[in-house]
């Protein structure tokens, strides 16, 4: 009797030692058996899109600051990055840019002439005016898309920092130059409120060509409370109202 209870006991054994080697190894420890129905983790930005472009500006300086407004045809290049999804309503875009802009008037400036009788630098004469300022530029949009991808329009703002802001006054028999920002007048930041309209116009393989036209009104002005003796020495201020087009190529 004692010998058929101690083979039960073995078998017992056994057969518990079988299930959990079973049970083992057909749940690995720290495997999770997948849940096809469990909710996949949303991400911040799902799809990134690049845009390398370049730009032509046309560029309208006005103010008080000179006698004449300018105006100047200017240049420029940029790349963009796109956060926007495919169908997706609004989105988000931002780009980093640098912008060539520019402008000219004709008697727009005056410069100290000699005063034939007394031999003095006491005589303001016309001159024309050249105006340069350069900016590197980070530009955040808001983009607004239809169903379709083909076209989008845009609204945000461009904040830049100035590289170049001179001023060249061209006499009869000299020059004059001001770079502005060593001076109390000259802004190096600037800030605009922007739009823009944005559309397909080819694909070149797998990328679109896309044509940009943008508009913007500075908040900011390039120069602040200059007396100017060309105007009389009345305090004023100059500005840049920037129209530009961007062609890109969406990669």
């Amino acid at each position: 009797m004692k010998y058929l209870t101690r083979c039960f006991v073995i078998l017992l054994a056994g057969i518990s030692v079988l299930g959990v080697s079973r049970a083992s190894a057909q749940s690995p420890v720290g495997t999770e058996t997948p849940n096809p129905s469990k909710p996949k983790v949303a991400t911040l930005v799902n799809t990134v899109t690049i845009m390398p472009y370049i730009t032509a500006s046309l560029n309208l300086f006005s103010g008080k600051a000179f006698p004449a407004n300018a105006t100047g045809i200017g240049y420029g290049g940029g790349l963009t990055f796109d956060l926007t999804d495919p169908g997706q309503k609004i989105g988000f875009l931002f780009d980093f840019a640098f912008q060539d802009m520019r402008g000219s008037a004709q008697n727009g400036s005056c410069i100290t002439g000699i005063n034939n009788a007394t031999n003095t630098d006491s005589v303001l004469g016309p001159a024309n005016a050249y105006h340069y300022w350069r900016y590197i530029l980070f530009e955040p949009f808001l983009k607004f898309q239809g169903a379709k991808k083909n076209g989008y329009f845009l609204i945000g703002a461009s904040l830049g920092f100035a590289v170049l802001s001179e001023t060249e006054s061209r006499g009869i028999t000299s020059t004059e130059y001001i770079l502005w920002d060593g001076t109390p007048f000259g802004n190096q930041f600037r800030f605009d409120i922007r739009a823009g309209l944005g559309v397909e116009l080819a694909k070149i393989g797998t990328h679109e060509l896309i044509l940009e036209a943008r508009a913007g009104y500075p908040v900011t002005n390039v120069i602040s409370n200059f007396q100017n003796a060309c105007t009389g020495g009345e305090i004023g201020s100059w500005r840049i109202i920037t129209l530009q087009a961007n062609l890109g190529l969406r990669v």
